[in-house]
């Protein structure tokens, strides 16, 4: 096959492809279904939303958990290993850094 067609056989299926998710989303939006599946999407969203201060506090006693674990052995439920980075990546190196952030505002 030619580029050409190829390239006509791809927009082809694009627009069949896509004109086959407007109609099934025209079909769900008029039956009963899509509202349905609405009021269960807000009601699960209600009993599982979890206030932003409720998460602060947790974050906070788990800061409090981890520094008691640090500073003594059995200080804290959590166990700690104490460990240190001896050095920093320069950027030349050829390692990957995996970093984890948790951010609350």
């Amino acid at each position: 096959m030619g580029k050409v067609t190829v390239a006509g056989v791809l927009v082809c299926a694009a627009a069949v492809s896509a004109a086959a998710v407007l109609v099934v989303r025209h079909r769900m939006r008029n039956s009963g279904k899509w509202a349905k599946t609405m009021e269960i999407l807000r009601e699960f969203e209600d009993k599982c939303g979890t206030p932003v201060a409720k998460l602060r506090q947790v974050a906070n006693a788990m800061t409090v958990e981890m520094d008691a674990g640090l500073a003594s052995d059995g200080g804290s439920k959590l166990k700690m290993l104490i460990s240190y980075v001896d050095n920093l990546p320069t950027g030349y190196n050829n390692t990957i850094v995996l970093c984890n952030a948790m951010r609350l505002d």
